[in-house]
C-alpha cells in the first residue's frame, strides 16, 4: 500500500485545486492497484476502480492517472460537484485521445474511455472528437520542419488578465529599439542554424505583448530578418489602437498572410473594464483594413471577463461570427501568476454559460484546437474555431507537440521533438537580462537544439 504525499505530490493537488482553488483542505491519501482510503478534513471515503480503469490506461501511467482519478471521484462525492473535464488537469486533452486512437480504439469508443475512465462529461469529450476530426492530415510527426516563434514584448496598456512578457511601449520606447536590434540578431543566427541543420520552416508565428506595439521601423527589421517566405505566417496585431495601414502594408510585403486582431470582448464597458486602450468601434475599423488587404484572420474573446453578462458575451461572439473571420478563438479567463488579477476572489458566474454558447452557436465554423490553464473560471477550456480548410497549422503542430519550435525573444521557449522526447529552453524573461546576457544565451540556446537535433 502506498502512501500519497498531497504536499509534494503536484499532480494530486492539482486535482485538489480543481475543487478548492487556492483553499486547500486537509486531504489524506493511501492505496494502490485501483484501491484507495482517502479523507477529506476528516471525512472518510473509500475509493474501488473498475477494472475498465485499469485496463485502459497505459502500464507506464497507470498508477499516476489510477490515483488521480480515485481523489476526484472521492472529492466529487464530498462536494457534489462534477468538473467538466473530469479528473484531467493537463493542458493537453487531446493527447489522451490521439493515446486512445493509437491503441486501436475508434473514434466512438475513444470518447466512451474520457467519459467513464477520466470523467470527462459528454459534451467535453465529443468536443475532443470533433477537434481530433478536424486536426485529421495536420498533425504529423516530421523532423524536417519546425515552426518559428518570435516574441515582441511591447503594449499600448498591460491588460488586468494579462500574465506574458509584456511592457507599456510608451514607457519603453528607447529599450524596444535596443531590443529589436537585438531580436533581429537572434532571428537570423536562428535561422541560419536551422538551415545548416536541414530543417524546413512549417510556419513563422509573432506574437506578444502586441508586436504592432513597436514602431514602422522596428517592426521593418524583424520582418526583413525572417525573410520572405511561403508558408504560413502569422504576425499578432491584438490590440485594434495599433494597426496602421503603413504596418499592413509593410506585413503584406514580407509574406504575413494571417493577423489576428482580438477584440478579447465587444463591449465597450468591459475593455475599459480591463484597462485596453481602444474602443469597439477600433475594432472595426482595424478589422475591416486587415480584410481590404486579403489576409485571413483570427479574432480572439475571453469568456469570463470582469462584470461582463453572458447576453453581452453572446452578442459579441454572434457579431464575430457574422464578420466570418478564418478562425476565432475563445478564451476562459484564467487568474494566472503575473496577471493583476491574479489574487483577486471569486470569479464571472457566467463563464460556463459563455463558453457552452460559443460550442453551441458556432454554425460553420468547427473547434480545431483546445488547451487548458490552470485557475481557469469553472475549470474550462481555451478553444480554437475555424472555418474548414482555415485551420492554423502553427496552432495544431505546437499544441500537439509534433513539430519543434525555434523561439526568439525575451521569454521565448524554444522546443525541439525528437523520438517522442521533448527538449525544451527558455529565454531570459526580463528583457534588460534577455539583452545583457544575449550571447551566452543565444549560444546555450542553440548548443541545447543542436545536441536535440542529434539524439
Amino acid at each position: 500500500m502506498l502512501s500519497f504525499d498531497l504536499t509534494t505530490d503536484t499532480e494530486l493537488r492539482d486535482v485538489v485545486g480543481l475543487f478548492y482553488g487556492d483553499e486547500r483542505p486537509t486531504v489524506e491519501m493511501s492505496g494502490g492497484d485501483g484501491e484507495y482510503s482517502i479523507s477529506v478534513d476528516g471525512n472518510p471515503f473509500s475509493v474501488k476502480l473498475d477494472g475498465r480503469s485499469m485496463s485502459e490506461i497505459p502500464p507506464a501511467h497507470r498508477n499516476g492517472r489510477l490515483a488521480k482519478i480515485a481523489l476526484y471521484d472521492a472529492l466529487s462525492s464530498y462536494t457534489g460537484r462534477s468538473m467538466p473535464w473530469g479528473a484531467l488537469t493537463g493542458v493537453r486533452p487531446t493527447k489522451l485521445f490521439y493515446e486512445c486512437l493509437k491503441n486501436g480504439n475508434s473514434a466512438e469508443r475513444a470518447v466512451d474511455v474520457m467519459r467513464t475512465v477520466y470523467r470527462v462529461s459528454a459534451e467535453r469529450a465529443e468536443v475532443l472528437r470533433r477537434i481530433v476530426a478536424a486536426q485529421s492530415g495536420k498533425v504529423f510527426f516530421a523532423p524536417e520542419y519546425i515552426n518559428l516563434y518570435v516574441h515582441i514584448p511591447y503594449c499600448t496598456t498591460r491588460c488586468s488578465y494579462c500574465s506574458f512578457v509584456s511592457l507599456p511601449i510608451k514607457k519603453y520606447k528607447e529599450q524596444a529599439d535596443a531590443y529589436a536590434a537585438a531580436l533581429c540578431e537572434e532571428i537570423r543566427r536562428s535561422v541560419e542554424f536551422l538551415q545548416c541543420r536541414g530543417k524546413k520552416i512549417l510556419s513563422v508565428y509573432i506574437g506578444g505583448g502586441t508586436p504592432t506595439a513597436i514602431c514602422a521601423d522596428a517592426l521593418d527589421a524583424v520582418l526583413s530578418s525572417i525573410g520572405r517566405l511561403n508558408v504560413e505566417y502569422t504576425c499578432e496585431a491584438g490590440r485594434p489602437d495599433t494597426i496602421t495601414e503603413e504596418k499592413l502594408d509593410m506585413m503584406r510585403a514580407h509574406g504575413v498572410n494571417r493577423v489576428c486582431v482580438n477584440p478579447q470582448s465587444l463591449c465597450d464597458a468591459t475593455l475599459e473594464e480591463i484597462g485596453r486602450s481602444h474602443t469597439v468601434d477600433d475594432f472595426y475599423r482595424a478589422f475591416d483594413a486587415v480584410r481590404a488587404r486579403g489576409f485571413d484572420i483570427n479574432c480572439d474573446l475571453i469568456a469570463g471577463l470582469g462584470s461582463e453578462s453572458a447576453a453581452q458575451f453572446r452578442d459579441g461572439f454572434d457579431k464575430i461570427i457574422s464578420l466570418r473571420p478564418e478562425n476565432i478563438t475563445v478564451h476562459t479567463l484564467s487568474k494566472k501568476n503575473g496577471s493583476g488579477i491574479r489574487y483577486e476572489r471569486g470569479e464571472n458566474s457566467a463563464a460556463a454559460e459563455m463558453a457552452e454558447h460559443a460550442l453551441g452557436a458556432c454554425g460553420e465554423y468547427r473547434p480545431y484546437y483546445l488547451y487548458r490553464q490552470k485557475r481557469q473560471a469553472g475549470n474550462l477550456e481555451n478553444v480554437g474555431f475555424s472555418l474548414i480548410g482555415k485551420e492554423c497549422v502553427n496552432n495544431i503542430t505546437t499544441m500537439e507537440e509534433t513539430v519543434g519550435v525555434m523561439a526568439c525573444g525575451a521569454g521565448a521557449i524554444s522546443k525541439a521533438v525528437c523520438g517522442g522526447n521533448i527538449t525544451r529552453f527558455a529565454n531570459m524573461r526580463d528583457v534588460p537580462l534577455y539583452l545583457s546576457r544575449f550571447e551566452e544565451k543565444l549560444s546555450a540556446k542553440l548548443d541545447a537544439i543542436a545536441a536535440a537535433f542529434d539524439c
